[in-house]
Formats: C-alpha cells, sequence, structure tokens
C-alpha cells in the first residue's frame, strides 16, 4: 500500500498487483510489479514496466516500452517512452518558470 493515502485512495493493479493512487492513470497493459507504486498524476502506457522498490509519481509520464527497476523514484515532469531506467537515485525534472 502507498502509506500516506488512506485505502479508499488507491488500489492495487490488475497487471502485478502494485499500488496505484486513484488519480494516476495506468493502463492495463503496464507491469506494476507487488512493490512499486505509482502515485501523483503520473500517467503510464504501452508496455511500461515499474519493477522492485521502484516509484512514479508526480506528473511523469512513460509510454512504449520504458523499464523503471530498483529503487528510482521518477518524478516531477519527467517524460519517457523508451529506456531503462534502473540505477538507484531520484530522477526529477522540475518546469522552469520562462520571463
Amino acid at each position: 500500500m502507498i502509506s500516506n493515502l488512506k485505502a479508499e485512495g488507491q488500489h492495487q493493479h490488475p497487471n502485478g498487483k502494485g499500488w496505484i493512487s486513484n488519480t494516476a492513470k495506468v493502463a492495463d497493459s503496464v507491469y506494476v510489479g507487488p512493490y512499486a507504486v505509482v502515485y501523483g498524476e503520473a500517467e503510464l502506457t504501452g508496455k511500461v514496466r515499474v519493477l522492485d522498490l521502484a516509484q512514479v509519481s508526480g506528473h511523469a509520464k512513460l509510454s512504449g516500452d520504458a523499464v523503471v527497476a530498483g529503487f528510482v523514484w521518477l518524478d516531477g515532469n519527467f517524460k519517457a517512452d523508451t529506456g531503462h531506467f534502473i540505477k538507484n537515485a531520484r530522477v526529477q525534472e522540475k518546469q522552469t518558470r520562462i520571463r
């Protein structure tokens, strides 16, 4: 479970049994492993796989065949449609103000 959300604010994904907040959008084709979490306004489509203890949050958008694994935390406005994100780090993309 996602510890900072109430039980009625989350559910297990049918493909992998990982935890998804009700505010996130995760396609049925995506695999979310049993220890992985997706929350915030994240959107995952295609054949994305979220494995191990990985977290996807914020406004992150993943599609295609992207793989997120290990202790990776993708946050902010991160976008990818391919690639393997496996190193143990937080990857955060912030919006920048245009003057």
